[in-house]
Protein backbone atom coordinates (compact mmCIF):
# COMPACT_ATOMS: atom_id res chain seq x y z
CA UNK A 1 0.00 0.00 0.00
CA UNK A 2 1.54 3.27 -1.03
CA UNK A 3 2.39 5.97 1.86
CA UNK A 4 -0.33 8.21 0.94
CA UNK A 5 -2.78 5.39 0.61
CA UNK A 6 -1.93 4.20 4.13
CA UNK A 7 -1.80 7.63 5.94
CA UNK A 8 -5.78 8.31 4.28
CA UNK A 9 -6.94 5.11 5.71
CA UNK A 10 -5.81 5.58 9.03
CA UNK A 11 -7.01 8.90 9.04
CA UNK A 12 -9.76 7.66 8.12
CA UNK A 13 -10.19 5.08 10.22
CA UNK A 14 -9.25 7.80 13.41
CA UNK A 15 -11.70 10.16 12.35
CA UNK A 16 -14.80 7.68 12.34
CA UNK A 17 -13.70 6.12 15.86
CA UNK A 18 -13.83 9.62 16.98
CA UNK A 19 -17.43 10.47 15.87
CA UNK A 20 -18.56 6.90 16.93
CA UNK A 21 -17.10 7.20 20.31
CA UNK A 22 -18.59 10.41 20.98
CA UNK A 23 -22.18 9.57 19.30
CA UNK A 24 -22.09 6.67 21.29
CA UNK A 25 -21.71 8.56 24.95
CA UNK A 26 -24.25 10.92 23.46
CA UNK A 27 -26.69 8.17 22.70
CA UNK A 28 -26.09 7.01 25.71
CA UNK A 29 -26.33 10.09 27.78
CA UNK A 30 -22.47 10.11 29.34
CA UNK A 31 -23.09 13.48 27.70
CA UNK A 32 -25.89 15.48 28.15
CA UNK A 33 -28.02 18.23 25.96
CA UNK A 34 -25.60 21.21 27.71
CA UNK A 35 -22.23 19.01 27.11
CA UNK A 36 -23.30 18.08 23.63
CA UNK A 37 -24.10 21.68 22.76
CA UNK A 38 -20.46 22.69 24.01
CA UNK A 39 -18.88 19.97 21.47
CA UNK A 40 -20.85 20.94 18.78
CA UNK A 41 -19.88 24.62 19.59
CA UNK A 42 -16.07 23.53 19.48
CA UNK A 43 -16.46 22.14 15.70
CA UNK A 44 -18.36 25.15 14.70
CA UNK A 45 -15.50 27.96 15.93
CA UNK A 46 -13.37 24.98 14.76
CA UNK A 47 -14.65 25.28 11.45
CA UNK A 48 -14.49 29.11 11.62
CA UNK A 49 -10.67 28.78 12.60
CA UNK A 50 -9.62 26.60 10.04
CA UNK A 51 -11.44 28.74 7.19
CA UNK A 52 -9.60 32.21 8.42
CA UNK A 53 -6.28 29.60 9.16
CA UNK A 54 -6.20 29.76 5.35
CA UNK A 55 -6.13 33.09 5.09
CA UNK A 56 -3.74 34.40 7.68
CA UNK A 57 -1.61 31.03 8.05
CA UNK A 58 -1.41 29.73 4.66
CA UNK A 59 -2.05 32.85 2.41
CA UNK A 60 -0.09 35.01 4.69
CA UNK A 61 -2.70 37.85 4.38
CA UNK A 62 -3.91 39.16 7.91
CA UNK A 63 -7.51 39.65 7.88
CA UNK A 64 -9.95 40.94 11.09
CA UNK A 65 -13.55 40.87 9.75
CA UNK A 66 -14.27 36.92 9.71
CA UNK A 67 -17.17 37.62 11.45
CA UNK A 68 -18.87 39.17 9.18
CA UNK A 69 -18.74 35.96 6.49
CA UNK A 70 -19.73 34.75 9.16
CA UNK A 71 -23.06 36.89 9.89
CA UNK A 72 -23.72 36.70 6.38
CA UNK A 73 -24.12 32.60 5.93
CA UNK A 74 -25.84 32.49 8.82
CA UNK A 75 -28.47 35.22 8.14
CA UNK A 76 -29.11 33.62 4.83
CA UNK A 77 -29.52 30.10 6.18
CA UNK A 78 -31.53 31.27 9.20
CA UNK A 79 -33.87 32.63 6.56
CA UNK A 80 -34.05 30.04 4.21
CA UNK A 81 -35.12 27.66 7.06
CA UNK A 82 -37.63 29.74 8.30
CA UNK A 83 -39.67 30.59 5.11
CA UNK A 84 -39.03 27.23 3.13
CA UNK A 85 -39.57 23.34 4.08
CA UNK A 86 -37.52 20.81 1.60
CA UNK A 87 -38.53 17.77 1.20
CA UNK A 88 -36.43 14.35 2.56
CA UNK A 89 -34.85 16.77 4.80
CA UNK A 90 -33.05 18.94 2.60
CA UNK A 91 -33.66 21.85 3.97
CA UNK A 92 -30.87 22.18 6.24
CA UNK A 93 -28.19 21.18 3.51
CA UNK A 94 -29.11 23.64 0.95
CA UNK A 95 -29.51 26.12 3.57
CA UNK A 96 -25.77 25.78 4.36
CA UNK A 97 -25.09 25.51 1.26
CA UNK A 98 -26.76 28.84 0.28
CA UNK A 99 -25.46 30.61 3.05
CA UNK A 100 -22.10 29.50 1.67
CA UNK A 101 -22.27 30.75 -1.72
CA UNK A 102 -23.81 34.25 -0.20
CA UNK A 103 -20.74 34.39 2.33
CA UNK A 104 -18.19 33.67 -0.98
CA UNK A 105 -19.76 36.28 -2.85
CA UNK A 106 -19.19 38.79 0.12
CA UNK A 107 -15.44 37.35 -0.16
CA UNK A 108 -14.64 37.92 -4.07
CA UNK A 109 -16.38 41.22 -3.87
CA UNK A 110 -14.24 42.67 -0.59
CA UNK A 111 -11.19 40.53 -1.80
CA UNK A 112 -10.67 41.88 -5.18
CA UNK A 113 -9.95 45.67 -4.21
CA UNK A 114 -8.65 44.58 -0.45
CA UNK A 115 -6.34 41.96 -1.72
CA UNK A 116 -4.72 44.91 -3.28
CA UNK A 117 -3.37 45.84 0.20
CA UNK A 118 -0.95 44.16 2.61
CA UNK A 119 -0.44 43.64 6.50
CA UNK A 120 -2.09 46.45 8.83
CA UNK A 121 -4.16 48.00 5.37
CA UNK A 122 -5.79 44.68 4.71
CA UNK A 123 -6.68 44.01 8.95
CA UNK A 124 -8.31 47.50 9.07
CA UNK A 125 -10.30 47.46 5.62
CA UNK A 126 -11.42 43.96 6.76
CA UNK A 127 -12.32 44.52 10.22
CA UNK A 128 -13.87 47.56 8.69
CA UNK A 129 -16.23 45.02 6.57
CA UNK A 130 -17.56 43.40 9.20
CA UNK A 131 -18.50 46.37 11.04
CA UNK A 132 -20.46 47.52 8.20
CA UNK A 133 -22.56 43.79 7.92
CA UNK A 134 -23.46 44.15 11.60
CA UNK A 135 -24.64 47.89 11.41
CA UNK A 136 -26.50 46.86 8.15
CA UNK A 137 -28.17 43.48 9.02
CA UNK A 138 -28.97 46.62 12.13
CA UNK A 139 -31.60 48.25 9.83
CA UNK A 140 -32.44 45.63 7.40
CA UNK A 141 -36.02 44.71 7.82
CA UNK A 142 -36.52 40.98 6.82
CA UNK A 143 -33.07 39.94 9.28
CA UNK A 144 -35.62 41.35 12.37
CA UNK A 145 -32.85 44.88 12.95
CA UNK A 146 -31.79 44.77 15.99
CA UNK A 147 -34.46 41.99 17.82
CA UNK A 148 -32.95 39.71 15.53
CA UNK A 149 -34.28 36.38 14.03
CA UNK A 150 -35.90 34.03 16.73
CA UNK A 151 -37.60 30.80 16.41
CA UNK A 152 -34.77 29.15 13.85
CA UNK A 153 -35.24 25.59 13.34
CA UNK A 154 -33.12 23.17 15.42
CA UNK A 155 -31.55 21.50 12.63
CA UNK A 156 -28.04 21.17 13.93
CA UNK A 157 -26.88 18.47 15.56
CA UNK A 158 -23.80 16.60 16.03
CA UNK A 159 -23.36 14.59 12.94
CA UNK A 160 -24.15 17.57 11.02
CA UNK A 161 -21.31 19.89 12.56
CA UNK A 162 -18.60 16.93 12.62
CA UNK A 163 -19.31 15.64 9.16
CA UNK A 164 -18.41 19.42 7.75
CA UNK A 165 -15.64 19.86 9.93
CA UNK A 166 -13.95 16.29 8.53
CA UNK A 167 -15.66 17.32 5.02
CA UNK A 168 -13.69 20.49 5.52
CA UNK A 169 -10.54 19.70 7.07
CA UNK A 170 -10.08 16.62 4.49
CA UNK A 171 -10.69 19.31 1.33
CA UNK A 172 -7.84 21.68 2.82
CA UNK A 173 -5.43 19.23 3.45
CA UNK A 174 -6.05 17.74 -0.16
CA UNK A 175 -5.55 21.27 -1.73
CA UNK A 176 -2.75 22.07 0.64
CA UNK A 177 -0.98 18.70 -1.44
CA UNK A 178 -1.73 19.83 -4.29
CA UNK A 179 -0.26 22.38 -7.30
CA UNK A 180 -2.96 25.16 -6.32
CA UNK A 181 -1.96 24.47 -2.61
CA UNK A 182 2.08 24.77 -3.05
CA UNK A 183 1.06 28.21 -5.00
CA UNK A 184 -0.97 29.29 -2.36
CA UNK A 185 2.33 28.62 0.33
CA UNK A 186 4.51 30.06 -2.10
CA UNK A 187 2.72 33.69 -1.95
CA UNK A 188 2.49 33.38 1.68
CA UNK A 189 7.08 32.70 1.35
CA UNK A 190 7.08 35.65 -0.71
CA UNK A 191 4.72 37.05 -3.76
CA UNK A 192 7.38 38.25 -6.08
CA UNK A 193 9.21 34.86 -6.29
CA UNK A 194 5.30 33.09 -6.66
CA UNK A 195 4.92 35.85 -9.40
CA UNK A 196 8.31 35.05 -11.09
CA UNK A 197 8.03 31.26 -10.97
CA UNK A 198 4.82 31.84 -13.16
CA UNK A 199 1.93 31.67 -10.35
CA UNK A 200 -1.14 34.03 -11.01
CA UNK A 201 -1.04 35.34 -7.66
CA UNK A 202 -4.31 37.49 -7.80
CA UNK A 203 -6.48 34.70 -8.60
CA UNK A 204 -5.45 32.83 -5.84
CA UNK A 205 -5.35 35.26 -3.38
CA UNK A 206 -9.22 35.84 -3.91
CA UNK A 207 -9.70 32.12 -4.67
CA UNK A 208 -8.69 31.33 -1.04
CA UNK A 209 -9.99 34.52 0.50
CA UNK A 210 -13.38 33.42 -1.26
CA UNK A 211 -12.81 29.80 -0.06
CA UNK A 212 -12.40 31.05 3.45
CA UNK A 213 -15.63 33.08 3.32
CA UNK A 214 -17.44 30.47 2.15
CA UNK A 215 -16.41 27.63 4.71
CA UNK A 216 -16.95 30.50 7.25
CA UNK A 217 -20.50 31.27 6.15
CA UNK A 218 -21.40 27.20 6.72
CA UNK A 219 -20.27 27.67 10.62
CA UNK A 220 -22.60 30.62 10.65
CA UNK A 221 -25.35 28.69 9.22
CA UNK A 222 -24.21 25.65 11.95
CA UNK A 223 -23.98 28.68 14.95
CA UNK A 224 -28.08 29.60 13.31
CA UNK A 225 -29.56 26.67 14.12
CA UNK A 226 -27.79 25.58 16.82
CA UNK A 227 -28.29 28.83 19.04
CA UNK A 228 -32.24 28.96 17.41
CA UNK A 229 -32.00 33.06 17.42
CA UNK A 230 -30.03 35.46 15.99
CA UNK A 231 -28.80 39.17 16.65
CA UNK A 232 -26.59 41.51 15.53
CA UNK A 233 -24.23 41.51 17.85
CA UNK A 234 -23.41 37.67 18.23
CA UNK A 235 -20.77 38.48 15.09
CA UNK A 236 -19.24 42.18 16.44
CA UNK A 237 -15.62 42.99 16.23
CA UNK A 238 -14.83 40.78 19.47
CA UNK A 239 -16.05 37.55 17.59
CA UNK A 240 -13.79 38.44 14.63
CA UNK A 241 -10.90 38.65 16.88
CA UNK A 242 -11.90 35.66 19.16
CA UNK A 243 -11.36 33.58 15.77
CA UNK A 244 -7.99 35.27 14.83
CA UNK A 245 -6.91 34.10 18.85
CA UNK A 246 -7.67 30.92 17.46
CA UNK A 247 -5.48 30.45 14.95
CA UNK A 248 -2.56 32.21 16.32
CA UNK A 249 -2.61 30.33 19.49
CA UNK A 250 -3.47 26.80 17.59
CA UNK A 251 -0.48 28.08 15.12
CA UNK A 252 -0.45 30.32 11.96
CA UNK A 253 -0.73 27.80 9.32
CA UNK A 254 -1.77 24.55 11.23
CA UNK A 255 -4.98 23.24 10.64
CA UNK A 256 -4.90 21.07 13.45
CA UNK A 257 -3.55 23.49 15.64
CA UNK A 258 -6.57 25.67 14.84
CA UNK A 259 -8.81 22.80 15.61
CA UNK A 260 -6.72 21.92 18.93
CA UNK A 261 -7.18 25.99 20.18
CA UNK A 262 -10.89 26.46 18.96
CA UNK A 263 -11.32 23.32 20.92
CA UNK A 264 -9.78 24.53 23.79
CA UNK A 265 -11.19 27.78 24.01
CA UNK A 266 -14.47 26.98 23.63
CA UNK A 267 -14.47 24.73 26.10
CA UNK A 268 -12.20 26.82 28.78
CA UNK A 269 -14.54 29.16 28.19
CA UNK A 270 -17.74 27.17 29.16
CA UNK A 271 -15.70 25.90 31.87
CA UNK A 272 -14.91 28.90 33.20
CA UNK A 273 -18.58 30.71 33.73
CA UNK A 274 -19.22 29.73 36.92
CA UNK A 275 -16.19 32.34 38.02
CA UNK A 276 -18.23 35.29 35.45
CA UNK A 277 -15.92 38.04 37.36
CA UNK A 278 -12.71 36.29 36.97
CA UNK A 279 -13.17 33.99 33.51
CA UNK A 280 -11.75 36.82 31.34
CA UNK A 281 -8.60 37.29 33.95
CA UNK A 282 -7.73 33.51 33.81
CA UNK A 283 -8.59 33.39 30.18
CA UNK A 284 -6.39 36.54 29.90
CA UNK A 285 -3.68 34.73 31.64
CA UNK A 286 -3.59 31.52 29.70
CA UNK A 287 -3.62 32.86 26.16
CA UNK A 288 -0.50 35.72 27.65
CA UNK A 289 1.33 32.19 29.27
CA UNK A 290 1.02 30.65 25.41
CA UNK A 291 2.62 33.28 23.53
CA UNK A 292 5.45 33.71 25.83
CA UNK A 293 6.66 30.43 26.39
CA UNK A 294 5.06 29.36 22.73
CA UNK A 295 5.42 32.49 20.52
CA UNK A 296 4.47 30.36 17.34
CA UNK A 297 1.12 28.57 18.95
CA UNK A 298 0.68 25.05 19.71
CA UNK A 299 1.58 23.34 16.91
CA UNK A 300 3.43 26.16 14.90
CA UNK A 301 3.28 25.45 11.33
CA UNK A 302 3.15 21.89 12.39
CA UNK A 303 0.27 19.04 12.27
CA UNK A 304 -0.63 16.28 13.82
CA UNK A 305 -0.16 13.56 12.48
CA UNK A 306 -2.61 10.06 13.22
CA UNK A 307 0.14 8.22 10.61
CA UNK A 308 3.23 9.64 12.60
CA UNK A 309 1.80 8.25 16.26
CA UNK A 310 0.50 5.09 14.79
CA UNK A 311 4.21 4.33 12.96
CA UNK A 312 5.61 5.65 16.36
CA UNK A 313 4.28 2.86 18.62
CA UNK A 314 4.48 0.73 16.01
CA UNK A 315 8.21 0.76 15.97
CA UNK A 316 8.49 1.15 19.53
CA UNK A 317 6.39 -2.40 19.99
CA UNK A 318 8.74 -3.77 16.72
CA UNK A 319 11.76 -2.98 18.57
CA UNK A 320 10.82 -5.11 21.49
CA UNK A 321 9.47 -8.31 19.32
CA UNK A 322 11.40 -7.89 16.13
CA UNK A 323 14.78 -7.66 14.47
CA UNK A 324 15.28 -4.17 12.41
CA UNK A 325 15.44 -5.17 8.97
CA UNK A 326 17.81 -3.21 6.60
CA UNK A 327 15.71 -0.86 4.46
CA UNK A 328 16.32 -1.27 0.68
CA UNK A 329 16.52 8.89 -12.30
CA UNK A 330 16.56 13.51 -16.71
CA UNK A 331 14.38 15.62 -17.21
CA UNK A 332 15.85 17.68 -20.06
CA UNK A 333 13.99 19.96 -22.32
CA UNK A 334 13.66 18.48 -26.05
CA UNK A 335 15.11 22.13 -27.57
CA UNK A 336 17.50 21.56 -30.29
CA UNK A 337 19.43 24.63 -30.36
CA UNK A 338 19.90 27.23 -32.80
CA UNK A 339 22.66 29.13 -31.91
CA UNK A 340 22.05 31.99 -34.36
CA UNK A 341 18.12 32.12 -34.17
CA UNK A 342 17.48 35.75 -32.16
CA UNK A 343 15.35 34.75 -28.91
CA UNK A 344 15.15 37.97 -27.11
CA UNK A 345 14.52 41.42 -28.91
CA UNK A 346 15.47 44.39 -27.30
CA UNK A 347 14.49 47.67 -28.91
CA UNK A 348 15.42 51.17 -27.91
CA UNK A 349 13.72 50.15 -24.11
CA UNK A 350 13.75 53.48 -21.77
CA UNK A 351 11.65 53.38 -18.44
CA UNK A 352 10.95 57.26 -16.64
CA UNK A 353 10.59 57.17 -12.91
CA UNK A 354 8.69 60.72 -12.45
CA UNK A 355 11.81 63.49 -14.04
CA UNK A 356 14.42 60.76 -13.69
CA UNK A 357 15.47 58.57 -16.60
CA UNK A 358 16.36 55.12 -15.39
CA UNK A 359 16.84 53.48 -19.02
CA UNK A 360 16.91 55.17 -22.06
CA UNK A 361 17.20 53.91 -25.41
CA UNK A 362 18.72 50.07 -24.89
CA UNK A 363 18.59 47.65 -27.52
CA UNK A 364 20.13 44.40 -27.69
CA UNK A 365 19.39 40.98 -29.37
CA UNK A 366 19.95 37.64 -27.77
CA UNK A 367 20.73 34.82 -29.51
CA UNK A 368 19.28 31.16 -28.65
CA UNK A 369 21.74 29.29 -26.42
CA UNK A 370 23.91 32.00 -26.06
CA UNK A 371 24.92 33.56 -22.74
CA UNK A 372 25.27 37.21 -22.60
CA UNK A 373 26.72 39.42 -19.49
CA UNK A 374 25.00 42.80 -18.45
CA UNK A 375 27.53 45.10 -16.58
CA UNK A 376 28.23 48.59 -15.25
CA UNK A 377 28.60 50.22 -12.03
CA UNK A 378 25.58 50.60 -9.32
CA UNK A 379 22.78 52.48 -9.89
CA UNK A 380 23.65 51.75 -13.77
CA UNK A 381 20.27 50.04 -14.79
CA UNK A 382 21.06 46.53 -14.90
CA UNK A 383 18.31 45.00 -12.25
CA UNK A 384 15.90 47.60 -14.04
CA UNK A 385 16.22 45.59 -17.36
CA UNK A 386 15.40 42.82 -15.56
CA UNK A 387 12.33 44.28 -14.02
CA UNK A 388 11.01 45.45 -17.01
CA UNK A 389 11.83 41.88 -18.88
CA UNK A 390 9.57 40.49 -16.15
CA UNK A 391 7.20 42.71 -15.50
CA UNK A 392 7.77 44.19 -12.77
CA UNK A 393 7.97 47.46 -14.37
CA UNK A 394 6.16 49.14 -17.69
CA UNK A 395 8.55 50.50 -20.24
CA UNK A 396 8.18 54.54 -20.97
CA UNK A 397 9.26 53.74 -24.70
CA UNK A 398 10.29 50.85 -26.48
CA UNK A 399 9.14 47.18 -27.21
CA UNK A 400 10.35 43.52 -25.96
CA UNK A 401 9.97 40.12 -27.95
CA UNK A 402 10.72 36.69 -27.39
CA UNK A 403 10.82 34.66 -30.03
CA UNK A 404 8.55 37.29 -31.66
CA UNK A 405 5.93 37.87 -29.46
CA UNK A 406 5.68 41.19 -27.43
CA UNK A 407 6.43 41.22 -23.56
CA UNK A 408 5.18 44.54 -23.02
CA UNK A 409 1.83 44.74 -21.15
CA UNK A 410 2.00 40.76 -20.18
CA UNK A 411 1.84 40.39 -16.30
CA UNK A 412 4.89 38.88 -14.80
CA UNK A 413 3.60 34.95 -14.72
CA UNK A 414 2.54 35.13 -17.79
CA UNK A 415 5.81 36.63 -19.08
CA UNK A 416 7.47 33.55 -17.27
CA UNK A 417 4.88 31.20 -18.99
CA UNK A 418 6.09 32.69 -22.58
CA UNK A 419 9.53 31.72 -21.76
CA UNK A 420 11.59 33.99 -19.17
CA UNK A 421 12.58 32.99 -15.76
CA UNK A 422 14.79 34.54 -13.11
CA UNK A 423 16.53 34.22 -10.02
CA UNK A 424 17.07 37.47 -7.73
CA UNK A 425 19.89 39.35 -6.81
CA UNK A 426 18.83 38.82 -2.56
CA UNK A 427 17.65 34.83 -3.19
CA UNK A 428 13.84 34.67 -2.53
CA UNK A 429 13.44 31.06 -1.81
CA UNK A 430 9.75 29.93 -0.34
CA UNK A 431 11.67 29.67 2.89
CA UNK A 432 9.57 27.60 5.20
CA UNK A 433 9.15 24.47 2.35
CA UNK A 434 11.15 21.99 1.38
CA UNK A 435 13.50 21.55 -0.93
CA UNK A 436 11.92 19.73 -3.57
CA UNK A 437 8.43 21.73 -2.93
CA UNK A 438 10.73 24.64 -3.80
CA UNK A 439 11.07 23.13 -7.47
CA UNK A 440 7.84 21.53 -7.72
CA UNK A 441 6.44 24.99 -7.26
CA UNK A 442 7.81 26.18 -10.72
CA UNK A 443 6.17 23.48 -12.37
CA UNK A 444 3.27 25.61 -11.97
CA UNK A 445 2.92 26.55 -15.40
CA UNK A 446 3.61 23.32 -16.81
CA UNK A 447 0.86 21.70 -14.77
CA UNK A 448 -3.16 21.35 -15.81
CA UNK A 449 -5.34 19.61 -13.55
CA UNK A 450 -7.98 21.58 -11.90
CA UNK A 451 -8.64 22.01 -7.91
CA UNK A 452 -11.47 19.55 -8.22
CA UNK A 453 -8.92 17.52 -9.52
CA UNK A 454 -6.29 17.98 -6.83
CA UNK A 455 -9.02 17.66 -3.86
CA UNK A 456 -10.70 14.87 -5.09
CA UNK A 457 -7.50 13.03 -6.20
CA UNK A 458 -8.99 12.38 -9.29
CA UNK A 459 -6.92 10.49 -12.48
CA UNK A 460 -5.45 13.73 -13.80
CA UNK A 461 -4.10 14.37 -10.24
CA UNK A 462 -2.45 11.55 -9.76
CA UNK A 463 -0.12 11.52 -12.95
CA UNK A 464 1.09 14.69 -12.88
CA UNK A 465 1.75 14.77 -9.58
CA UNK A 466 3.41 11.64 -9.77
CA UNK A 467 5.42 12.79 -13.15
CA UNK A 468 6.03 16.15 -11.30
CA UNK A 469 7.84 14.57 -8.45
CA UNK A 470 9.93 12.39 -10.83
CA UNK A 471 11.20 15.50 -12.67
CA UNK A 472 11.53 17.52 -9.66
CA UNK A 473 14.29 15.22 -8.32
CA UNK A 474 16.02 15.04 -11.67
CA UNK A 475 16.16 18.54 -11.60
CA UNK A 476 17.45 18.53 -7.88
CA UNK A 477 20.19 15.65 -8.92
CA UNK A 478 21.59 17.93 -11.91
CA UNK A 479 22.89 20.81 -8.77
CA UNK A 480 23.54 17.71 -6.77
CA UNK A 481 20.58 18.55 -4.30
CA UNK A 482 18.53 15.85 -4.40
CA UNK A 483 19.93 14.39 -0.91
CA UNK A 484 18.51 18.01 0.54
CA UNK A 485 14.84 17.24 -0.86
CA UNK A 486 13.21 16.79 2.32
CA UNK A 487 15.14 19.38 4.05
CA UNK A 488 13.92 23.48 4.56
CA UNK A 489 15.12 25.34 2.15
CA UNK A 490 16.21 27.56 4.33
CA UNK A 491 17.84 24.77 6.32
CA UNK A 492 20.92 24.50 2.75
CA UNK A 493 24.23 26.43 2.75
CA UNK A 494 24.26 29.71 0.83
CA UNK A 495 25.59 28.16 -2.42
CA UNK A 496 22.97 25.54 -2.25
CA UNK A 497 20.72 27.87 -1.75
CA UNK A 498 22.00 29.80 -4.44
CA UNK A 499 22.15 26.52 -7.01
CA UNK A 500 18.01 26.07 -5.50
CA UNK A 501 17.25 29.31 -6.73
CA UNK A 502 18.20 28.36 -10.76
CA UNK A 503 16.84 25.01 -10.12
CA UNK A 504 13.73 26.49 -9.35
CA UNK A 505 13.78 29.20 -12.45
CA UNK A 506 14.52 25.92 -14.47
CA UNK A 507 11.89 24.20 -13.62
CA UNK A 508 9.72 26.23 -15.49
CA UNK A 509 11.62 25.41 -18.76
CA UNK A 510 12.50 28.37 -19.93
CA UNK A 511 14.09 29.90 -23.03
CA UNK A 512 16.02 32.64 -21.53
CA UNK A 513 17.03 32.47 -18.20
CA UNK A 514 17.97 35.95 -15.89
CA UNK A 515 20.27 35.36 -13.82
CA UNK A 516 20.79 38.57 -10.84
CA UNK A 517 24.33 38.93 -9.20
CA UNK A 518 24.33 34.48 -8.48
CA UNK A 519 28.09 34.89 -7.06
CA UNK A 520 27.05 37.55 -4.77
CA UNK A 521 28.50 36.50 -1.21
CA UNK A 522 30.23 33.75 -2.82
CA UNK A 523 33.77 32.41 -2.11
CA UNK A 524 36.33 31.64 -5.39
CA UNK A 525 36.01 28.23 -4.83
CA UNK A 526 31.74 28.85 -4.83
CA UNK A 527 32.35 31.49 -7.91
CA UNK A 528 34.15 28.91 -9.87
CA UNK A 529 31.98 26.39 -9.16
CA UNK A 530 28.56 27.95 -10.60
CA UNK A 531 30.83 29.07 -13.14
CA UNK A 532 31.00 25.14 -14.15
CA UNK A 533 27.25 25.48 -13.19
CA UNK A 534 26.45 28.41 -15.45
CA UNK A 535 27.59 26.67 -18.12
CA UNK A 536 26.62 22.95 -17.93
CA UNK A 537 23.01 24.29 -17.69
CA UNK A 538 23.46 26.15 -21.21
CA UNK A 539 24.32 22.84 -22.72
CA UNK A 540 21.95 20.55 -21.03
CA UNK A 541 18.92 22.60 -20.97
CA UNK A 542 19.19 24.65 -24.06
CA UNK A 543 18.74 27.68 -22.18
CA UNK A 544 19.74 31.35 -23.09
CA UNK A 545 21.21 33.04 -20.26
CA UNK A 546 21.35 37.12 -19.50
CA UNK A 547 23.66 37.62 -16.55
CA UNK A 548 24.06 39.97 -14.67
CA UNK A 549 27.49 40.06 -11.90
CA UNK A 550 30.40 42.41 -10.96
CA UNK A 551 32.60 39.67 -11.03
CA UNK A 552 34.78 40.11 -13.62
CA UNK A 553 36.65 36.73 -13.47
CA UNK A 554 32.86 35.34 -14.07
CA UNK A 555 31.99 37.44 -17.08
CA UNK A 556 34.52 37.69 -18.72
CA UNK A 557 35.20 33.54 -18.62
CA UNK A 558 32.04 32.52 -19.28
CA UNK A 559 30.43 35.03 -21.60
CA UNK A 560 30.04 35.02 -25.49
CA UNK A 561 29.14 38.98 -25.50
CA UNK A 562 28.63 41.21 -22.90
CA UNK A 563 26.31 44.92 -22.82
CA UNK A 564 27.66 47.65 -20.66
CA UNK A 565 25.65 50.33 -18.93
CA UNK A 566 26.41 53.30 -17.65
CA UNK A 567 23.33 55.91 -15.75
CA UNK A 568 21.22 54.20 -18.14
CA UNK A 569 22.86 54.47 -21.39
CA UNK A 570 24.37 51.52 -23.09
CA UNK A 571 28.05 52.51 -23.78
CA UNK A 572 29.51 49.30 -25.29
CA UNK A 573 28.58 45.78 -26.89
CA UNK A 574 30.79 43.47 -27.39
CA UNK A 575 33.08 40.52 -26.69
CA UNK A 576 34.64 39.90 -23.49
CA UNK A 577 37.99 40.85 -25.37
CA UNK A 578 36.53 44.24 -26.84
CA UNK A 579 35.25 45.34 -23.87
CA UNK A 580 38.19 45.02 -21.57
CA UNK A 581 40.01 47.37 -24.17
CA UNK A 582 37.03 50.09 -24.47
CA UNK A 583 38.37 53.10 -23.06
CA UNK A 584 34.48 54.18 -21.87
CA UNK A 585 34.19 50.82 -20.14
CA UNK A 586 37.32 51.08 -18.80
CA UNK A 587 37.01 54.84 -17.46
CA UNK A 588 33.26 54.25 -16.38
CA UNK A 589 33.52 50.94 -14.85
CA UNK A 590 36.61 47.75 -15.17
CA UNK A 591 39.62 50.97 -14.19
CA UNK A 592 43.10 50.51 -15.60
CA UNK A 593 46.23 51.92 -15.71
Amino acid sequence: MQSRTRSNFINAIGALAVFMLIYAMIGHGVFNRYYTGIIQLACIYSIAAVSLNLVVGLLGQLALGHAGFMSVGAYTCALFCIGVELPHGLTFPVALLLGGLMAALFGVLIGVPALRLRGDYLAIITLGFGEIIRVVINFLPFTGGAKGLLRIPAYTNFPYVYGVLVLFVCFIFTLIKSRHGRAIIAIREDEIAAEAAGIPTTFYKVFTFALAAFMAGVAGGLLACQNRMLIPTTFNFMKSIEIVVMVVLGGMGSVTGAILAASVLTIATEALREFSDYRMVVYSVLLILVMLFKSDGLLGRKEFSLTRLVDWIWGMLRQYVFKPKPAKTSDVPDRSPDRERPLLNISHLGITFGGLKALEDVSLTIRSNEIVGLIGPNGAGKTTVFNLLTSVYAPTTGNMTLDGVSLVGKKTYQITREGIARTFQNIRLFKGDTVIENVKTAFQCRMKYSILSGVLRLPAYQKEELEIDRRARELLSVFDLERFADERADSLPYGAQRKLEIARALASNPKLLLLDEPAAGMNPIETQDLMNTIQAIRERFSVAILLIEHDMNLVMGICERILVLDYGHVIALGTPEEIKKDPRVIGAYLGGE
